[in-house]
């Protein structure tokens, strides 16, 4: 057998998983690529010109971003077509004051954001990163990346001698005691916030007294890899769901460039923790950006009843190991094509019409496409789909890479599935 050949576009959806360790790096990473492609960042506060052709994006709170090129039929004409996913993995994040001094060792205080699989945390060599706020003489202090860039802290198993039953019953961990990740050992010294943000002013060369506050999360040091015999597979962390924020961002660049209708990209954050923030899914950023795309209040509510959109967020492949979780006739495979995802309890966006909608498309543009339901005796996530689509009044459908390990620190994707998702999603966007 021969190996697999990885696509550029596979190789930078790799690069976009190393770099997007945090929501707010994945997003400084999407308006960096957007901006060289020739997009120009507008302001919510400024006042917007927009002409057919413009290209233009905004970014509201850091991790939530939303781009789109203006076509050359006015949006209540035309409407608008889009992509949407989310930047946000689930993980661990350090609480306000996370240093803590316990049986000779250093560690730090975690909260659990989102829904991660705990044990894939544990004795795998972290790091942390974050956003920083600096004074800088004015009302709002300025924000700045960092990176701590080496492994840093730990999240050490207890010996098998100490927990002899946890082959056979299984790992079983507290989030409140089991997850605050080690940093050292107690040298007797203070080991305080102070501390850190030392460290973090260090590493940023800065004073300590210019930090006014820092957000700061626990990430995986592993690179993202092509794997398999035959590079068939890739691993990483954030597969779910920076693998749709990126397959969304490159639909948008490869899109025509001279559509009709109103291309638009939407990434929010805080997908994982139900969307109800200022810059998530279930806000009104969505919303405002549409009708000042639209140009009126009344080109905006015409406009929605010719727009589509796209819900873009991982889907379960079989797992060969556990076949009896599947359903046995909806069984997605890696690098078997963009998933459908369907639900008769409307947890995902998917109707009869946007269904067929999408299978039409992918027959058109020779994507493979597969569809999945749960076992119709397990519960079903959800997406920003549903959220989206309620709020706006729009019609839609969900899909997504097929993947195993979902919310694993290390997920498991097909190498090939990028393309095709791609390829599917310029072709909804025109």
């Amino acid at each position: 057998m021969t190996a697999a050949a990885t696509s550029v576009r596979t190789t930078e959806l790799l690069r976009f998983l190393d770099t997007g360790i945090t929501a707010v790096h994945a997003t400084n990473d999407v308006a960096a690529r957007l901006e060289a492609a020739g997009f120009t960042r507008f302001d919510e506060a400024d006042q917007w010109e927009l002409a057919p052709g413009t290209c233009g994006y905004v970014v509201r709170g850091g991790t939530s971003v939303i781009a789109f090129r203006v076509g050359s039929t006015p949006a209540a004409e035309a409407g608008f077509r889009i992509v949407g996913a989310h930047t946000d993995v689930p993980g661990l994040r350090l609480k306000p004051n996370s240093p803590q001094v316990s049986s000779g060792y250093r560690s730090l205080g975690v909260e659990i954001y989102g829904g991660p699989i705990l044990s894939s945390w544990a004795d795998r060599d972290l790091t942390l990163a974050g956003r920083v706020y600096l004074k800088n003489g004015n009302d709002i202090p300025a924000m700045k990346l960092v990176d701590f860039h080496k492994p840093v802290c730990r999240i050490p198993q207890v010996a098998i001698h100490l927990n002899r039953e946890v082959n056979s019953k299984g790992l079983m961990l507290d989030k409140q005691k089991h997850m605050p990740p080690v940093v050292g050992l107690d040298n007797g010294e203070a080991f305080t916030r102070e501390t850190l943000t030392a460290r973090v002013a260090a590493l940023l060369d800065e004073k300590p007294e210019n930090i006014v506050d820092y957000n700061l999360e626990v990430v995986d040091t592993q690179h993202a890899a092509i794997g398999g015999l035959d590079d068939e597979l890739y691993f990483s962390g954030r597969i779910d769901n920076l693998g749709g924020s990126f397959t969304c961002l490159a639909a948008l660049l490869e899109a025509s460039h001279t559509p009709a209708h109103t291309q638009v990209m939407a990434l929010f954050d805080n997908e994982e923790i139900g969307s109800s923030t200022y810059n998530g899914a279930q806000s009104n950023f969505l919303d405002v950006v549409l009708e000042r795309l639209a140009g009126s209040r009344e080109a905006f509510l015409r406009s929605l009843a010719n727009t589509l959109l796209a819900s873009n967020d991982g889907a379960h492949a079989v797992h060969p190991n556990y076949a009896e979780l599947h359903e046995p006739n909806h069984k997605p495979v890696l690098n078997g094509g963009p998933v459908l995802k369907i639900n008769a309890n409307e947890r995902y966006v998917t109707g009869s019409r946007g269904a067929a909608y999408l299978v039409d498309l992918c027959q058109r543009a020779e994507v493979p496409l597969q569809k999945i339901v749960v076992r119709t005796d397990m519960p079903c996530g959800s997406t920003i789909g549903p959220i989206v689509s309620t709020r706006l009044g729009i019609e839609g459908f969900d899909l997504g890479l097929p993947m195993l390990s979902m919310h694993s620190i290390r997920e498991t994707g097909g190498v090939k599935d990028a393309d095709f998702m791609v390829k599917a999603l310029a072709a909804h966007l025109g």
